[in-house]
């Protein structure tokens, strides 16, 4: 007789949890509408010129487009 109570009893919570839910999920909707929503539009990167990428600052990338061997930053030989 005991666990048909207690089965009955969870029943009825979990129904009434249910039809709380239901009754606030268009506040919810509403909530995450505007969460959802991005703040601005990302940022693109510039398109890639002679001179390099405008707003990019790849040291490496830098380095290795200089003129003169010794600026461009290479590593050490290692058989040395």
């Amino acid at each position: 007789m005991v666990p048909r109570l207690v089965l009955s009893g969870l029943l009825a919570l979990a129904a009434a949890g249910a039809g709380i839910a239901y009754a606030n999920a268009p506040s919810l909707d509403i909530r995450t509408a505007d969460a959802l929503m991005p703040s601005e539009p990302p940022v693109l990167l510039a398109p890639i010129t002679q001179a390099g990428r405008k707003g990019w600052e790849c040291k490496p990338e830098q380095a290795a487009a200089t003129a003169e061997r010794r600026e461009a930053m290479l590593p050490g030989d290692p058989a040395k």
